[in-house]
């Protein structure tokens, strides 16, 4: 899957913390030591490519983003290897391809890391789209992965597309 860092789409809400656990059968797992759900009200812009509010990241932290999913065989190693190092990733799906492989998107959800949606198609020129093909390509894609994860969407989202608008919904 290639990172895309112009078009990102978060799933947010109130700020949680928890603590890295020894990783069974691996000494040297990166592991995660904290996840950190960012309030969509607190920090409507965060992202220093476009924004000059960035997540608060002590020293030698990094954020695990794994975008334009799922797609095997890659994600079913991607989930493996995050498994074999007790580490988390946030996972930013496309909807029609949450479509075609909901089961590793449901993977990633019971194996604790964060499900973040895309647009339906991923459009690369989405920021000189109609607005109301935008609002369907957003809501189509939240649909989807809502559909692949079983009907469960509790947490609101917010999208933000290099060169547009920012756009929140529920």
């Amino acid at each position: 899957m290639r990172r895309v860092v112009s078009f990102i789409l978060f799933l947010l809400s109130g700020t949680v913390i928890s603590i890295a656990s020894e990783c069974p059968g691996n000494l040297n797992a990166l592991g995660t030591s904290r996840v950190i759900v960012v309030d969509p009200v607190e920090h409507p812009r965060v992202g220093t490519l476009q924004y000059q509010e960035t997540l608060p990241l002590n020293d030698h932290e990094v954020v695990l983003t794994f975008d334009d999913g799922p797609l095997a065989p890659y994600t079913t190693r991607i989930l493996d290897t995050l498994a074999s190092n007790c580490a988390k990733a946030a996972f930013f799906i496309v909807g029609r391809m949450a479509n075609s492989s909901p089961d590793l998107v449901r993977r990633a959800y019971r194996e604790g890391h964060t499900i973040g949606t895309h647009t339906e198609n991923h459009p690369l020129n989405i920021a000189s789209l109609r607005i109301e093909h935008i609002e369907r390509e957003i809501q189509d894609g939240i649909t989807s992965v809502t559909r692949a994860l079983g009907g469960f969407c509790g947490t609101r989202t917010l999208l933000s597309i290099s060169g547009a608008r920012t756009y929140g919904g529920n």
